[in-house]
């Protein structure tokens, strides 16, 4: 089935809402004049014949990136089709204790970088410590890059998808793609995005592994949940598609995943293989239209380690339990070569997911995985060796000579890396990532510093959240709360980094004029971190309130969600914020109090929390570590989710989100039902 008519038939409104905003692709694309304006004579034999001057043809850009593979050796080949990380570093790696984080290149990793000249380096959280430093960083590893015999620069990715999933420390961390959902709007997405790809191309970042592409379909799922946009896969094709589009009108490299979907699993890939048994016919309802209408917009597609049986058949003998199990998507050939490629019609560079995942870590043997990987079409292998010692940059050397023994050997035909690379040079082509000049890292980190946490995208980001809110509640019309001089509320929030939030609002709302500069909030967290590291919740102490709430206009209770047991009391350890919201409702219900519930993070606790007398719904639970006053480029970055549900309770926002998934009942003890209680589509306004 070809999937490119109905996917442009579920985006035209889309489309058309983005037609003046010019991806990165199309400007690359463009025929360019040659630049010296050769020409050569014709040979002719008449010597009173006018000369006609013909233009040199230029060559093709796929043209260009055959004749740099055909002069790489197969070692330089296999590299350039590996993305590294260099997340920690010990020079002691039998200590534990002596791993230190990776915020700028030692002899030995660029010695390593030069040596070998992989395709990419992936960075995460460990490795971004400022907006200077992430400059500094980035610009020494193409410097290394560059001084290798190939001298290819680098794919430098990271997973800046916004929400809970933002790497940078400093910067923009935007409301997340759920909460995007609610909004249901392609330019909000776009926006959003564009923000996302100009801070990162300022950095030096050229790579994004986003936009998760997934349709959350489970709401038990525990590792995508509010990384999707929608259970809607039309939503999640038309917000994919702005999102792409706003990554690459800022030069950024987009990447649609998890293909062929990791919405409906109930298991986590970093920590098992999940399993999704459904047919191919399913499959194209639901989890591959996202990526059918990207096929032709993705520069890159990532893989998912999750197993459809009904679809791939071939197995594998677990290195772990020693079970047959079916190949994973990112090892399957019908799910890559065939499917992908062949069906639906991608030509892009494909991606795995890391494969240091347990999925195919504690499943596969390395190199047994990477062939399969090779073998379906893959083009580049993600992590398969975390670097973190010089031991392990030789173990990474000898993977590299196993995989070209399997070219040598037939178990790889050596078209499939010839192929693969001519992808990955074509992209670092059309980028101007090849041929691209080495940065000035003090001239880029000034300039990065204006753009990197901007005041006009803090401002940016939380326009796009207020969008999102959605009010599913609101008996006797409790919201907004209408304040008057010298009245107050009490403020309760999972962890104390939430304060900071009810400030922020606070002060927005009295500048605004919404609320009077005498109105006040108690806030309290109601957990308290044990010497464990576990969290404790003051469920017991509730009681030790009552004189304070008595005071109050209404109570706001926040809980951010990210499991269904959370939200089980018959699991205390766990659900320590349901506990204590069920038991302070009650407390405020019995002194005649308003209750405010704020769903922070997964939509699908609404449900669990109906004695309130209103609930919204925000889609993010990111904390505020301080309240932001400057916008100089080091800004921390924050969740903005949070400020944006507490404007709209004071009535700074009315809300117009709707909800991107469907709300299913759920049973203490046994899960969600069948039973939907509040459906897609739906929210209340005042």
């Amino acid at each position: 089935m070809n999937f490119r008519k109905t996917a442009s038939a579920l985006l035209a409104a889309s489309v058309l809402l983005l037609s003046g905003c010019e991806t990165a692709r199309q400007k690359n694309d463009r025929t360019t004049a040659n630049p010296d304006n050769t020409t050569v004579p014709a040979i002719t034999t008449e010597s009173t014949t006018t000369i006609t001057e013909v233009p040199v043809q230029e060559k093709t850009t796929k043209e260009k990136a055959e004749e740099i593979v055909a002069g790489m050796t197969p070692e330089q080949k296999i590299a350039q089709m590996i993305t590294v990380s260099l997340r920690y570093w010990s020079d002691t790696p039998d200590d534990p204790d002596s791993f230190a984080n990776v915020t700028e290149l030692n002899e030995q990793q660029k010695a390593f970088i030069t040596k070998y000249d992989f395709g990419g380096l992936i960075l995460f959280k460990q490795n971004c410590a400022g907006t200077e430093q992430i400059v500094r960083l980035t610009a020494s590893v193409q410097e290394a890059a560059r001084a290798s015999e190939p001298g290819i620069p680098m794919l430098i990715s990271v997973d800046q998808e916004g929400g809970n999933i933002t790497r940078l420390v400093t910067g923009t961390m935007t409301c997340g793609n759920m909460a995007l959902g609610a909004t249901g709007d392609s330019q909000s997405t776009w926006d959003n995005a564009a923000i996302i790809g100009s801070e990162l191309n300022a950095l030096g970042i050229n790579t994004d592994y986003a936009p998760d592409s997934d349709v959350n379909n489970n709401p038990s799922n525990p590792v995508i949940n509010v990384r999707s946009f929608s259970s809607d896969p039309e939503l999640v094709a038309k917000l994919a598609l702005a999102y792409v589009q706003g990554l690459e009108s800022e030069g950024v490299i987009s990447t649609a995943k998890h293909y062929p979907g990791h919405g409906d699993t109930g298991t986590d890939s970093h920590t098992g293989l999940p399993m999704i048994d459904k047919s191919y016919e399913e499959l194209k309802k639901t989890e591959l239209v996202p990526f059918a209408a990207l096929t032709d917009e993705a520069d890159m597609i990532m893989t998912a380690h999750i197993q459809f049986p009904q679809i791939e058949t071939e197995t594998y003998k677990s290195v772990d339990s020693g079970e047959e199990i079916s190949l994973p998507a990112t090892l399957s050939k019908k799910m890559i070569k065939d499917i992908l490629r062949g069906d639906i019609g991608y030509d892009g560079v494909v991606t795995t997911d890391a494969m240091l995942m347990d999925a195919i870590n504690a499943n596969f043997d390395p190199i047994d995985a990477a062939v399969l990987a090779i073998n379906a079409d893959v083009d580049i292998i993600l992590e398969p060796i975390q670097i973190m010692s010089a031991g392990d940059i030789t173990a990474q050397g000898e993977y590299i000579e196993k995989l070209v023994a399997a070219v040598n050997d037939g178990r790889i035909a050596e078209s499939e890396i010839d192929d693969s690379v001519i992808r990955i040079i074509t992209l670092k082509l059309e980028k101007g990532i090849i041929g691209s000049e080495a940065v000035d890292a003090d001239a880029a980190a000034k300039a990065a510093k204006t753009i990197v946490g901007s005041k006009e995208h803090h401002d940016k980001e939380l326009e796009v959240a207020l969008r999102a809110i959605t009010l599913v509640k609101n008996d006797d019309n409790t919201l907004p709360i209408k304040l008057a001089e010298n009245e107050k509320v009490a403020y309760f929030y999972p962890y104390a980094g939430e304060e900071n939030t009810m400030t922020f609002a606070l002060e927005r709302m009295k500048a605004d004029g919404v609320i009077p500069e005498s109105v006040n909030a108690e806030c309290h967290a109601f957990t308290e971190k044990s010497e464990s590291g576990d969290y404790a919740g003051l469920a017991n102490d509730v009681a030790g309130f009552e004189e304070l709430i008595k005071g109050c206009k209404a109570v706001i209770i926040a809980t951010e969600t990210y499991r269904a047991g959370n939200m089980d009391r018959t699991d205390e350890t766990r659900a320590w914020q349901a506990v204590f919201s069920d038991k302070m409702t009650a407390l405020a219900h019995k002194n005649g109090i308003k209750v405010v519930h704020l769903s922070m993070h997964m939509p699908y606790d609404a449900v669990r929390y109906t004695d309130a007398d209103a609930i919204l719904c925000a889609y993010c639970g990111q904390d505020m570590p301080v309240v932001p006053t400057e916008y100089n480029g080091e800004t921390k970055t924050y969740g903005v989710n949070y400020p944006a549900a507490l404007i709209t309770v004071f009535g700074g926002n009315t809300p117009t989100g709707r909800l991107p998934v469907d709300l299913p009942a759920y049973i203490e003890g046994e899960g969600y039902t069948d039973e939907i209680v509040y459906p897609v589509g739906y929210g209340l306004t005042y």
